[in-house]
């Protein structure tokens, strides 16, 4: 038994090592580094200048730091909701018996393991005032929805916000489906027997019943959603101006610039408003678990 226990114990070390050293171990020193006057100019030798990083992040006045945060906040919520929403949506419609959901399934699925920048190559080239989107308007007569997408001021950060529906709601589907493929036939089969419409088998069966991949679903994309990036910098790189500027893109924008102590505050930032959301989230949304069942 306790060579069993020196054994296991072994096998862990080097993952948890590993992790330490490329995980921990910079999280520990950007949340020192925030603190710091660190930049380009004194690369070598940073001084402690305790919250004057956060003071210049939220005393702003020309609020280049405070919108940002707010376009975030919008982002996760917006992409969140209707990621669940075409998620389940779709994983109801491809858990059917049909000749070909097996391959509809892996078309929905597929945009979510694209690479980013592929995925940017692709909708800047829908989005282009000579693109896709456009001339489809154009061949529906809806000639005044035409629009430059992404240097729109007002259909910018929409048009990303879609594109990263589009990208995410193929891995919500999956996790639904696997919900739905664990509710027992049985159950409908009663409320059919009972005269229930599809409607009320949803709201009382189905809904309840996957509550637990709603969970999965809504805190994985809301976290996805505040961390967001590389769909922002392949489409707009935060632009028009900064209608599109999210925290993580601050983060790249300072730390290219050479202010590396107030990246790394902007990157704290980042992580407490994730932390914070996605642990009430979890919380909340847990409590609705037991309560389904």
């Amino acid at each position: 038994m306790y060579y069993n226990k020196i054994y296991k114990k072994s096998l862990i070390m080097p993952a948890f090592l590993l992790y330490s050293i490329l995980f921990v171990l910079p999280c520990v020193m950007g949340i020192w580094f925030s603190f710091t006057n660190w930049n380009m100019m004194n690369m070598f030798h940073a001084d402690f200048i305790g919250l004057a990083n956060f003071k210049t992040i939220f005393i702003d006045e020309k609020q280049t730091y405070i919108s940002p945060i707010f376009t975030t906040l919008i982002f996760a919520g917006v992409t969140s909701i209707l990621e669940v929403v075409f998620g389940i949506s779709l994983a109801m419609l491809l858990n059917n018996e049909f000749r070909s959901k097996s391959l509809l399934r892996s078309i929905f699925f597929l945009p979510s393991i694209m690479a980013p920048l592929i995925i940017g190559y692709i909708f800047t080239s829908v989005y282009q005032p000579s693109g896709v989107l456009n001339n489809f308007l154009n061949l529906l007569g809806l000639d005044a929805l035409s629009r430059a997408w992404l240097i729109d001021n007002t259909f910018a950060l929409p048009a990303v916000m879609a594109t990263e529906v589009w990208r995410y709601i193929g891995m919500n589907m999956v996790i639904f489906i696997a919900g739905l493929q664990m509710i027992p036939k049985a159950y409908y089969e009663s409320a059919s027997i009972d005269g229930a419409s599809k409607w009320k088998e949803f709201l009382h069966i189905t809904l309840p019943c996957i509550i637990p991949s709603i969970t999965i679903n809504a805190v994985l994309n809301v976290i996805h959603g505040l961390n967001v990036f590389d769909i922002i910098f392949s489409l707009t790189n935060g632009g028009p101006g900064n209608k599109t500027e999210v925290l993580n893109t601050v983060v790249y924008r300072e730390f290219s610039s050479g202010r590396y102590g107030l990246a790394s505050a902007v990157g704290v930032i980042v992580f407490v408003i994730t932390l914070l959301i996605a642990f009430t989230m979890q919380v909340q949304l847990s409590k609705r678990e037991i309560e389904g069942l």
